[in-house]
């Protein structure tokens, strides 16, 4: 048992490594970053109501970037490995294929909990910039732009000099950096002022960038297991079918599910996204309850389970060749 956990806990790692290092998660956590910093300088006419719409849409990006996140790692780890023979060659040694496959969601899981992490926090520092009517907060406004360009000078000097590589050191530095720049402006004003009680920042969002963050993870689940079967493109096109489906689920089956056998399979089977969008909770000024993140938490690991014993089954069954 020992020998097998130290399998898993080696392929995750270094699943999450090689997903840090794809140039395209630096490009989905930056542009992330950026255009909910963007958000409250490009929304005009909000009559009022600024702050609803930069919530409303840095929710929306996080679940959209997430989706991008996830897919696109869970493609580069599992099937591109699958066609290049790099998963055949590690399936030689011996290493069962439901151990290497949960291992590969696991490191994938981390990649997009690590994005998420940061996609919440310029989240709330987003929605803080319109906390104030008529004044945008530019000390939280600065905060993302200053923590990218930390991670990527950083990394573009240890690259130069140490020889370390690039992308997976800006990815971390600039985690880093956007935790401790939260930490250092959020208990100051907008003028840069340091407040002696209390805090801007919206911390209502919390719970709402949380039931997001999970349902990024149960996408990722749904790429990995259709990412046995498919080429990236395919496992993108398919993942974002899904998504939209699952928007939908109560208009297109939800209505008919009690009349129709097929539209009851159909609502069963996809995941309905309405569990974790609790925006509209928000607007009208209500607090998210924690037994309903509990509920939507054991709902969303209900899902992974099925969805993750499909992609187990189809892995199984799937030739490799070297």
């Amino acid at each position: 048992m020992r020998y097998r956990l130290k399998q898993f806990f080696t392929l995750a790692g270094l699943t999450t490594l090689e997903c840090i290092r794809q140039p395209i998660a630096l490009i989905l956590l930056g542009s992330c970053m950026i255009f909910m910093t963007l958000l409250p300088l490009l929304l005009t006419q909000t009559l009022g109501e600024a702050d609803k719409l930069v919530r409303d849409s840095c929710l929306a990006l996080h679940f959209l970037f997430g989706l991008l996140m996830g897919s696109l790692a869970a493609s580069a780890t599992l099937s591109r490995e699958i066609q290049h023979g790099t998963a055949a060659s590690v399936l030689a040694k011996p290493v069962g294929r439901e151990l290497f496959f949960l291992a590969k969601f696991t490191g994938v899981a981390l990649l997009v909990l690590l994005f998420c992490v940061a996609a919440s926090f310029a989240t709330l520092l987003s929605t803080r910039m319109v906390g104030q009517p008529w004044q945008l907060d530019l000390v939280a406004g600065a905060v993302c732009p200053l923590a990218l360009l930390i991670g990527c000078t950083t990394a573009a000097v240890m690259n130069y000099y140490a020889r370390r590589p690039f992308v997976s050191t800006a990815f971390g530095i600039t985690l880093a950096s956007l935790v401790v720049l939260f930490a250092g402006v959020h208990h100051l004003d907008a003028d840069g002022a340091t407040m002696v009680a209390g805090s801007l920042t919206p911390w209502a969002l919390l719970p709402a960038s949380v039931l997001v963050s999970l349902a990024t993870i149960v996408l990722a689940a749904c790429a990995i297991s259709f990412a046995t079967r498919f080429s990236t493109v395919a496992t993108l096109s398919i993942c974002t079918v899904v998504f939209l489906l699952g928007l939908m689920s109560d208009y297109l089956f939800g209505r008919l599910a009690a009349e129709h056998l097929w539209a009851g399979i159909c609502y069963t089977l996809l995941p309905n996204w309405q569990h974790f969008w609790a925006a509209d909770a928000l607007s009208h000024d209500m607090a998210i309850p924690v037994q309903y993140v509990v509920d939507t938490a054991r709902y969303a690991g209900f899902y992974l389970v099925g969805i993750l014993g499909f992609g187990v089954a189809s892995f199984r069954h799937r030739e490799i060749s070297t």
